[in-house]
Parts: structure tokens; C-alpha cells; sequence
């Protein structure tokens, strides 16, 4: 993907919950984004939402997996990528809409909590595919939402990843301690 072009960074809500696609051979994903500007009308004094901006992004290869795992409607987001126009014909002729090509994507951490699974690569002659894993087929190392698999030690296998990191539940632990 070209990064010339315009490269924004959209913070909104995801308005629709990104559904796999591959097409030509490439796995993509897209979804819908939605942005209001809240503003203070001082003459009222009030808040108000100014114009809803609907974008499209579309995210490509293995992040395009990555954003239909993780990504959901209703959620907060922040995506950044090359906003471009995409054209075709409706029912209605000629039609037009903004698409960011997504570089970057993940969860508006002002608005909640979110928690992070690596994905790690099997090598072995099967190049930068997942051993095991299809589409729809969850990899060894993938944790599957709702089943009682459990994720494979990323520290084992990740150079990055780090020993004695906070996990999500002691932090719960640490958050009802200090709650007076």
C-alpha cells in the first residue's frame, strides 16, 4: 500500500461490525466509522453534536484478520490510513464515499478498557501464514471468544513480549482495592 496521499486519523465509533471478504486472492475487511464533533454552544449553554461524518475503512492482508477479531459495532475506534474517494453505480446511478485505506486501527482507550492478544507466526515452509489456520479456522495460538481455549504463552515464542506484565484481572484487583 502507497503511503502518499492523504494520511488522516479518524477518531469516531465503528458503525457497523467489519465483516471478512477476500477478494482476487487478498484478504480485506471493512467497516463503516462514524465521527460527530461535540462543540459548547455558549448562547444556549449546552453541549452539541455538530455534522456525523461517515467513513469506510478498509484494512488489508493480516490486519484485515486482526480488525474482524477485534473490532465490533458500537465500539470506540481510532483509524488512521489514506482517506481516498471511492466511485461505482447504485440502484440510484453514480455514487461516491470516503474509504481510509487503514494503516493503524485500534480501540478509543479514552472511552474503556480494551485487552491485547498477540497474534504470533508459525514458521516452517508455510511463509507468513498461521500453522493450522484458515479464515475461519482459528491457529493454535488464536483464542477463540466464548471457548474455553486458552492462549499459548507468547513469551515463548514473541521477543517482545514482556515477563511480569499487569494482567487484566489483577489490575481489577488493584481498581475494587483502591475504590473507597
Amino acid at each position: 500500500m502507497s503511503t502518499t496521499g492523504l494520511m488522516v486519523t479518524v477518531v469516531g465509533w465503528a458503525a457497523s461490525t467489519p465483516r471478512e471478504v477476500v477478494g482476487d486472492g487478498v484478504p480485506y475487511t471493512s467497516f463503516r466509522v462514524a465521527t460527530t464533533p461535540r462543540y459548547f454552544d455558549s448562547r444556549q449553554g449546552v453541549w452539541a453534536d455538530g455534522r456525523t461524518e461517515w467513513f469506510t475503512a478498509k484494512a488489508f492482508r493480516d490486519v484485515a484478520f486482526n480488525v474482524a477479531a477485534s473490532i465490533r459495532k458500537g465500539d470506540p475506534v481510532l483509524v488512521h490510513g489514506r482517506m481516498r474517494t471511492e466511485e461505482w453505480v447504485g440502484e440510484n446511478g453514480p455514487r461516491s464515499g470516503l474509504v481510509l485505506d487503514v494503516t493503524a486501527v485500534g480501540h478509543d482507550l479514552t472511552r474503556g478498557r480494551s485487552s491485547f492478544a498477540r497474534r504470533t507466526h508459525v514458521s516452517g515452509g508455510q511463509g507468513d501464514e498461521q500453522a493450522g489456520a484458515t479464515a475461519h479456522e482459528p491457529g493454535p495460538d488464536q483464542v477463540v471468544e466464548g471457548s474455553a481455549q486458552t492462549p499459548v504463552d507468547a513469551s515463548a515464542h514473541d521477543p517482545w513480549a514482556t515477563e511480569g506484565a499487569v494482567s487484566s484481572e489483577s489490575l481489577d484487583e488493584e481498581l475494587v482495592a483502591a475504590t473507597p
